[in-house]
């Protein structure tokens, strides 16, 4: 049976980029729910950490939050 992977942050350490996804499947797409380099500036490889076992919703509502703030 597949598993939805939990929530991760992914963040840059050359430009400061960061990103938290919460997948809603185990069908990762690259450049949505995964990143092997950073969108803003191409260096690779990203620091990663999952960010725990937090509700369905909790990760995209932190996604949400952090788009606001970067406006």
């Amino acid at each position: 049976m597949p598993i939805r992977p939990s929530p991760r942050r992914y963040q840059c350490t050359a430009c400061g980029w960061s990103q938290t996804v919460a997948p809603r499947s185990d069908a990762l797409m690259p450049g949505h729910d995964h990143f092997d380099s950073c969108p803003k500036c191409g260096h690779a490889p990203l620091s990663s950490e999952s960010v725990g076992n937090l509700p369905a919703g909790m990760g995209r509502i932190a996604e949400t939050v952090e788009k606001w703030f970067r406006r």
